[in-house]
């Protein structure tokens, strides 16, 4: 493996409209950013991804984008960005964008012309269709719930939208639609980022056989993923997109894109792949409060684990996985993944051990450092995300009632990882002196980094032990290169794993249960890397953990 510069990568996500607000507009701002810089550095992260600052009418929180040379003025100006950049540099950190190019806003300029003129260059930028008999083309559904499609005015045509209305797909079959995003991804490159995340690429391929599938729902309309979700011919798009822009110039890139395996995974990820690395979902779709969970959290574990252990074999002779337990898209670790009344200390810096050493790249999202929560929202009306409605809607229409919606609405919202971040008990977390955008988290006056950064026994100082523990000059080769070996994985609600290489061998082992486990160890304990208990209690037999304990342990080289 060709060695490259953000292998060694710990990043951290902002949500820039609920990190830090400057102007005391109520919204997060680039300057907030600039201002927690040395924060950052402090906690140990050498990369930053920023989700989208482009102009935006916010139909969709920025990743609708109107302007892709544009700074959106709530977020500040293009001076802001640049002098972000520098800023970042000279703390040796690496600044990532979130590219959004399967598709545009409606206020786009070339959606516009479009408009206009359905006979014009820019209406093949997007992808327009005939209706049939006066209904849309198909009856695929919006990734957002409704119809993928929407009527041109008094028109039979209708153009395509995977997401909102709002956010009409770009049609990648156009080669100079193509070029003017390569032209526009090079200038953001020459600016000095170190690369991109890039949102939603597995869905630009298209496959253009509009056929009406059998409804999966009772609105008539199908989720048609074959049709959309890394179709036949991506790759082509994907590989010119890179030769064009990102290998140019050295660039990270992370893809959010799932359901890959085998060869295509080697293909996005691999020694000449699409992409830097990909995203793990493995662990995405449980929810420790749904039903079938519920009383029975031990056995999703052991999903989970069997799953991340899975996507991780099978990635070692490809490349790199990004690791994450939180983003902008899910609610918080804590709420999803452990029983309620476990959230502790203990369970949350176990969750942050398990999959902080996996083989791969560990990502933190604002907040999860600080153990920051979900906040459950008494009515409907509280939400402001566009899709929660759409998706809301849908459950009514699917039997539910208005209290069984709102329930499965809490335990599912992507609103929760969006509150503003809290920084202070200070009025709105110290996030704003204005009214912030969205409803802060009442939990602030306990949960904030004023509280836990002068503490040594909070979460926040732990996040700082895991990175530069992972960091550390002595065991980076081996957390970055080594090999990925599971351990204990008939033990139930054991998390546990080797990582070794020629010259060392560290076993992470996690304790993902609510019960003391006593586990069989022999394997010659050197050194003691990290433990988030006070005491460990091994002998030469066996290893005693108590409830949630993680321990990081440097043993003996066979």
């Amino acid at each position: 493996m060709t060695k490259k510069w953000w292998h060694d990568s710990i990043v951290y996500q902002i949500y820039p409209k609920s990190f830090q607000d400057t102007n005391g507009d109520g919204v997060g701002d680039v300057n907030g950013i600039i201002d927690h810089l040395d924060y950052l550095k402090e906690l140990g992260v050498n990369v930053i991804w920023i989700c989208p600052i482009f102009k935006s009418p916010m139909v969709d929180h920025g990743y609708d984008i109107s302007d892709y040379y544009e700074i959106d003025p709530s977020f500040g100006t293009m001076k802001d960005m640049d002098e972000l950049i520098e800023e970042a540099k000279k703390r040796d950190i690496k600044i990532l964008m979130d590219l959004v190019i399967n598709h545009s806003s409606d206020k786009h300029i070339w959606f516009q012309k479009a408009m206009e003129d359905l006979n014009s260059k820019y209406a093949d930028y997007y992808i327009i269709k005939e209706g049939k008999d006066g209904n849309p083309p198909n009856n695929w559904r919006s990734i957002f719930g409704g119809s993928a499609w929407e009527r041109i005015g008094d028109t039979n045509k209708y153009y395509l939208h995977l997401f909102t209305k709002g956010q009409p797909d770009l049609n990648w079959e156009n080669e100079e639609l193509r070029n003017e995003l390569y032209k526009m991804v090079n200038y953001w490159l020459e600016k000095g980022l170190g690369g991109f995340r890039v949102d939603a690429i597995s869905h630009i391929k298209k496959n253009f056989d509009y056929v009406n599938l059998p409804a999966d729902g009772p609105d008539g309309l199908v989720g048609a993923w074959e049709y959309y979700q890394n179709a036949d011919g991506i790759g082509e798009f994907l590989n010119e997109l890179k030769e064009k822009t990102f290998k140019i110039y050295d660039s990270m890139t992370v893809a959010e894109a799932d359901k890959l395996e085998g060869e295509k995974l080697r293909r996005f990820i691999g020694e000449d792949g699409y992409f830097s690395t990909v995203f793990d979902f493995s662990h995405a779709p449980y929810r420790i409060r749904e039903e079938k969970w519920k009383d029975n959290y031990i056995a999703m574990v052991d999903e989970i684990r069997d799953r991340i252990f899975e996507k991780q074999l099978s990635s070692i002779d490809c490349g790199f996985l990004s690791n994450f337990i939180e983003n902008h898209d899910m609610p918080r670790s804590a709420d999803r993944l452990i029983p309620q009344e476990d959230i502790s200390f203990y369970s949350e810096t176990m969750l942050a051990t398990m999959y902080f050493f996996l083989r791969g790249i560990p990502f933190i999202y604002q907040g999860q450092e600080i153990g920051m929560r979900d906040f459950p929202k008494k009515s409907i009306k509280e939400f402001l995300d566009v899709p929660t409605y759409q998706i809301y809607d849908r459950m009514l229409k699917e039997g539910l009632t208005k209290e069984e919606a709102l329930n499965k609405i809490n335990i599912e919202s992507r609103e929760h990882s969006r509150t503003p971040f809290q920084w202070s008990t200070q009025k709105n977390a110290g996030f704003t002196a204005g009214t912030p955008w969205f409803d802060i988290n009442p939990n602030y006056k306990e949960i904030n980094v004023e509280s836990q950064r002068e503490d040594d026994a909070s979460l926040l100082s732990y996040y700082k032990k895991l990175t530069l523990l992972r960091s550390h000059e002595e065991y980076k080769e081996v957390f970055v290169y080594g090999d990925f070996v599971p351990f204990y994985k008939d033990k139930d609600g054991i998390v546990a794993y080797e990582r070794k290489d020629e010259n060392k061998r560290v076993i992470v082992i996690n304790n993902w249960t609510n019960k003391e486990n006593i586990l069989e160890f022999n394997d010659g304990l050197k050194k003691i890397l990290l433990n988030n208990y006070n005491k460990i209690f091994i002998d030469n037999a066996s290893i005693k953990l108590m409830p949630y304990q993680s321990v990081v342990l440097e043993i003996g080289v066979k």
